[in-house]
């Protein structure tokens, strides 16, 4: 059962939050090291909970790929919390902003319902205020691109997310909406419009292989599409899909991640 979280703590750290994320770059650059890379969560305050305490354990940062909110029981508590962490963690923590971390998404998919049952209709702003100053993307150690969705078809180098502007509730450069939206698809070799509509697009190999010379990126790690086995390889093991909420009936997943090895942990 979720618990209601009181409404002026929640408030102080949304804002304390916001003022972190609105100094942090659009594209984060993380140093070589070992990190936890943590897929959609969906409310799943668990596979959360799960994270910190793994990543704690073994000396790991801590990224996430988005999508913490709608779909999930305990929507709220996730988010939170892992505000919360990212207050004491600073760096050691990075969240990044995925598809539902926006207005349109959370209207349609439960967590503007959800706060506006526990505070009132008018404290999703706060929220919607909060999910606009997160950061789009990682690098880590200059070869490993984390992303929401995947690369667009109208940006060819991974240094233009640096000027996607914060403050957007829904995103609006096309660009940005394309990284948080976009999916691998090996059955083609460039873009094709996605079955997701709404201007996102299918990426293939050619697209995908010409995006990752051109940056000097040897993996890219990304969420968005729900996995039978919590992750997924896609050419030629150079691209990692990592689903994190156990409530689509999947075992929630993560990649641990150190130079360019990846072991796939179970957050149960």
């Amino acid at each position: 059962m979720a618990v209601i979280l009181e409404k002026s703590r929640v408030a102080e750290i949304i804002s304390r939050a916001c003022e972190v994320f609105a100094k942090e770059p659009q594209l984060i650059e993380l140093s070589p090291g070992k990190y936890l890379v943590v897929g959609d969560t969906h409310g799943d305050l668990d596979t959360s909970l799960n994270a910190m305490r793994y990543a704690e354990r073994n000396g790991l940062g801590l990224v996430f790929l988005g999508d913490y909110v709608d779909r999930g029981p305990r929507q709220l508590e996730n988010i939170v919390v892992l505000l919360e962490h990212k207050l004491s963690w600073g760096r050691g923590l990075i969240m990044l902003r995925g598809n539902h971390e926006s207005l349109m998404m959370n209207r349609w998919y439960g967590f503007f319902s959800v706060v506006a049952a526990a505070y009132g209709p008018e404290f999703y702003q706060e929220f919607a205020s909060l999910f606009s100053q997160l950061p789009y993307a990682a690098i880590i150690g200059g070869k490993v691109l984390c992303v929401h969705g995947g690369i667009p078809d109208n940006m060819s180098r991974v240094d233009e997310v640096r000027g996607f502007p914060k403050g957007e509730l829904d995103p609006e450069d096309p660009r940005a909406v394309q990284l948080l939206w976009n999916d691998p698809c090996e059955d083609i070799e460039e873009f094709a419009p996605s079955w997701r509509g709404g201007g996102a697009m299918l990426f293939g190999r050619s697209a995908f292989e010409r995006f990752m010379v051109r940056n000097g990126l040897e993996l890219m790690i990304r969420g968005h599409e729900p996995q039978d086995k919590g992750y997924g390889y896609l050419f030629d093991n150079r691209l990692l899909t990592v689903f994190s909420c156990r409530y689509y009936g999947i075992r929630p997943a993560a990649a641990a991640l150190e130079d360019l090895e990846i072991e796939i942990v179970y957050l149960e």
